[in-house]
């Protein structure tokens, strides 16, 4: 049992201090305790919330203890945005570093519902959805199932991620950050990466999203022509403006900006002037990635059985 799954069979969500691990504790035994009912199923629940709370309270307890309290304590001291519709709460990452500069490694400093910022490096924030969604996975499939193969895995894995990225990226506050406003639009240095049969687009011409498939926006010039993918020169801007389409939040204006090809790892770009404007967020799309995400894990539940 690892301390995700404790959490479920405790029905915690990582935010607890340790007086309310005990009261949820005390509650789940006084209602399961095996001494009101000789049954074997009370008996072997009973069991599991016992070593569930022996598992979360070890942070709490021993020699360790000042150190596990300053690992589980920090949540009050982020002052991040929360987004109290998403799915789960996730862990804040911080790099631990010694007096000469070295980097110790990372430490959870926070839990919660916490969208990104630029207080949050990105990579480590890339880092808390994998570990986030690494534990809904490992939850949704109990160990006594047989192992999938790494390639289904990972598949699932990165679904999940990207879906879980949309809901802790905050489109409007993270364009403020990495955009230029530009009257009422956000500005985006853009590419577009050009299939090798598309027509070469040139300066001035306009570019349309022509759909989303596998993550990618695909632009189409005029005449409708496939003409490549939308890229980025800054990786962060992927996880904000492609789930914005993908949510229908987001009205955009494309103008290519420079006619010269481009090569980068054997293949071309041109340079794109972007214009995003946002559409008010409605819940019903929070909602429907929540809903998402609970077919995704239903699925891999069920995989190859």
């Amino acid at each position: 049992m690892n301390k995700s799954q404790a959490r479920k069979i405790l029905g915690l969500d990582g935010t607890e201090d340790e007086r309310e691990i005990k009261k949820k504790y005390r509650k789940l035994m006084h209602e399961n305790h095996p001494d009101s009912a000789g049954d074997d199923a009370d008996n072997e629940l009973a069991a599991k919330i016992n070593t569930a709370y022996e598992l979360l309270m070890k942070d709490y307890s021993g020699p360790e203890k000042k150190k596990a309290t300053v690992k589980k304590k920090p949540k009050k001291h982020w002052n991040g945005k929360e987004n109290p519709n998403a799915y789960c709460a996730r862990p804040i990452f911080h790099e631990v570093e010694d007096l000469d500069g070295v980097n110790l490694g990372t430490i959870e400093i926070a839990r919660g519902r916490y969208v990104w910022s630029k207080d949050e490096e990105f990579s480590l924030f890339l880092r808390s959805l994998y570990v986030t969604s690494k534990e809904l996975l490992d939850n949704a499939r109990p160990s006594l199932f047989f192992e999938l193969p790494d390639v289904i895995k990972q598949k699932y894995l990165a679904d999940l991620t990207y879906l879980l990225t949309g809901q802790f990226i905050d489109g409007s506050l993270t364009l403020k950050e990495l955009g230029v406003l530009d009257i009422d639009a956000y500005k985006i240095d853009a590419m577009v990466e050009l299939d090798i049969n598309a027509p070469t687009p040139k300066v001035g011409d306009s570019l349309y999203p022509a759909g989303v498939s596998n993550h990618r926006l695909y632009l189409r010039n005029k005449g409708g022509q496939i003409v490549g993918y939308l890229s980025f020169k800054d990786d962060r801007l992927y996880y904000v403006i492609i789930p914005l389409f993908e949510q229908k939040k987001a009205q955009v204006k494309m103008v290519v900006a420079d006619n010269a090809l481009k090569s980068r790892t054997r293949k071309k770009y041109a340079d794109l002037n972007l214009w995003i404007r946002l559409n008010e967020t409605e819940t019903s799309a929070i909602e429907s990635t929540n809903l998402k995400i609970d077919e995704l894990l239903s699925r891999y539940g069920k995989e190859g059985l």
